[in-house]
């Protein structure tokens, strides 16, 4: 045989090797498909969900569920076993750290594709509220997982660490490490909540800024969370607003924004009263929620403080009613100017303190 033949032989048997290797590895990634792009978890084996953004938006497509979880990493620490005792629903998590209105009310949008859902549990935290209202999703490197285009799954078929990272954390999950498939995305294990820990992730400002408006785009995510719950009267939507700490109180009044806080819930308390269908709770004066050994950081609690506050929702607690936020918001006034008047030197003595 000549070195042409032997060459062109060499060749295809390459060619033949590499398409068999490519097609292995794409039937690997697709059985066992840890980000569940294609299908729910293999019988017998737990949903392992770790790296939420790349996870959610399959867990919405494949899962069986009849409630979604929506809010950023203030409910990533939820037990949705939780969620199964207090209001009988399979609930998934739709988290979004860090997200947009937009971006939460996209998961929302795409699980009513898949799925009939009987309760949305939604906590709306200020930082959602007034973000910008277009959606970030095709800003990221996961996007081909979001964009129902099988065109770039190359991008996740023929994926390193997909094949030798992810796919054997999921078989190792799967027996002979603890999983518990109810805490998925939950981070508080590696954390310290404490008054100690808090303060370290806190550096008071050293002026007092003059007093800012509610954003605008405040008034236009209401809007569209309106429009999301009036389009869905057969789901019951809990939203909450959660506690957070007197230091983030204290970092907002120094930025010029507790005024426009204090507004912000105002037209929140009044603004789903036409929606049968909708429930508003707010945790923002609860004082057993915001000592501060509760945190781990101004806004970060304890997972028992996420287990409370949906056994409050339960029994009918803390349910925000504009016939009496003004003297509910007025009483956060005055223990916030207290705090960062009084309380605040005990934890930073060279800090100025708030002077009426």
């Amino acid at each position: 045989m000549d070195s042409n033949a032997k060459a062109k032989k060499f060749i295809k048997l390459l060619t033949i090797c590499t398409v068999c290797i490519l097609f292995a590895t794409a039937f690997i990634v697709i059985l066992f498909d840890p980000f569940y792009h294609y299908h729910a978890p293999l019988p017998g084996m737990k949903a392992v969900l770790e790296e939420r953004d790349y996870e959610v938006i399959g867990t919405i497509d494949h899962f069986d569920y009849d409630a979604v979880l929506l809010g950023d990493s203030l409910v990533e620490n939820t037990n949705t076993a939780i969620l199964a005792e207090y209001f009988d629903v399979t609930a998934i998590k739709a988290i979004r750290a860090g997200g947009s209105n937009a971006d939460i009310l996209f998961y929302l949008d795409r699980a009513y594709e898949k799925q009939d859902l009987k309760k949305v549990f939604y906590c709306i935290d200020k930082a959602a509220l007034v973000a910008d209202t277009k959606v970030t999703f095709p800003e990221n490197d996961y996007y081909y997982l979001v964009d129902k285009n099988p065109i770039n799954d190359w991008k996740y078929l023929w994926n390193k660490d997909v094949l030798l990272k992810k796919i054997p954390l999921q078989l190792a999950y799967n027996t002979v490490l603890d999983y518990n498939e109810n805490e998925a995305y939950a981070w508080y294990s590696t954390k310290t909540f404490s008054k100690d820990a808090m303060l370290t992730h806190y550096v008071p400002d050293t002026v007092f800024n003059d007093p800012q408006p509610v954003p605008e785009t405040f008034y236009e995510n209401l809007a569209l969370l309106k429009a999301e719950i009036t389009s869905h009267p057969e789901t019951e939507f809990y939203l909450f607003y959660p506690p957070v700490s007197m230091l983030w109180w204290d970092s907002e009044l120094r930025a010029g924004c507790l005024d426009a806080d204090l507004e912000l819930l105002k037209e929140l308390s009044s603004a789903f009263a036409d929606c049968p269908n909708a429930r508003l709770y707010g945790f923002y004066n609860a004082d057993e929620y915001t000592q501060l050994d509760k945190y781990m950081d101004v806004v970060h609690f304890s997972p028992e403080v996420n287990q409370a506050m949906y056994e409050d929702m339960k029994d009918g607690l803390y349910l925000m009613n504009a016939d009496t936020v003004d003297e509910d918001l007025e009483q956060l006034r005055e223990k916030v100017l207290a705090f960062s008047s009084e309380e605040i030197t005990e934890y930073y003595p060279d800090i100025p303190a708030y002077t009426p």
